[in-house]
């Protein structure tokens, strides 16, 4: 195994940051809009779970890749979720603040170590598919034993894991591993025709991460982002 102490420069501090404060910014913004209740009619389609946690796999993917290290992934984590629990200060640390922080936790854990299995060298890959499907997969698990100790227990009886088990693990599982499929797909379509035409940025994206700046001004963001949108 790498030694991942090393991996951990101030490089690394601002990939996290970065990355962290990003998955933040998603939350706050896509994962309320998702939540309104012209959203919640839609069906599983626009599910949050079908569309944020694909979003956040593929965050985690580009961070390890910038990082090489899957401890930078954890925390990166871990900076997410407690933006998510900023929430509580204008509505309360309440079990529906606290748990979608657990999840975020649970998503990056997942992520996390199946990304030290799999070890892609490249975002847009196989590996890091099988990687997103693994821990997709043990985040839904992980979901609804959650749940189950919260009071909402799919493994009760048959009727209970049909209604809900069956659509987490299978129907909400399958549709966010198509999703990531067809924005990877697309991602490396562009990426390919890209290089054919020989188009190169001229923008470098690496600095522009890794500056203590851009990291400080994201954190900021996102935190105001999550406090500003739950105080409307």
């Amino acid at each position: 195994m790498e030694n991942q102490e090393k991996k951990f420069t101030l490089k690394t501090w601002m990939n996290i940051l970065f990355w962290g404060a990003v998955w933040g910014i998603v939350e706050a913004t896509l994962g309320t809009i998702l939540h309104l209740p012209g959203f919640d009619g839609t069906g599983i389609y626009f599910a949050s779970t079908a569309i944020v946690v694909p979003i956040a796999y593929c965050l985690m993917a580009n961070c390890y890749k910038k990082t090489e290290s899957f401890y930078a992934v954890y925390l990166m984590g871990v900076l997410a979720a407690v933006i998510k629990l900023s929430v509580g200060f204008i509505v309360g640390f309440t079990q529906k603040v606290y748990n979608p922080a657990i999840y975020i936790v649970v998503e990056a854990l997942a992520m996390g170590s199946f990304l030290a299995v799999f070890r892609p060298k490249n975002v847009l890959s196989l590996r890091t598919f099988g990687a997103i499907v693994a821990a997709n997969t043990v985040y839904q698990l992980a979901f609804l034993g959650i749940r189950a100790i919260s009071g909402n227990n799919a493994f009760a009886s048959y009727e209970a894991w049909v209604k809900t088990g069956e659509k987490y693990l299978f129907t909400m599982n399958g549709l966010a591993i198509v999703y990531t499929l067809a924005i990877g797909s697309a991602a490396f379509g562009l990426f390919k025709l890209a290089e054919h035409y020989n188009f190169k940025f001229k923008f470098d994206l690496n600095k522009f991460i890794t500056s203590p700046i851009t990291a400080g001004v994201l954190v900021a963001l996102s935190f105001s982002l999550t406090i500003g949108l739950a105080a409307i």
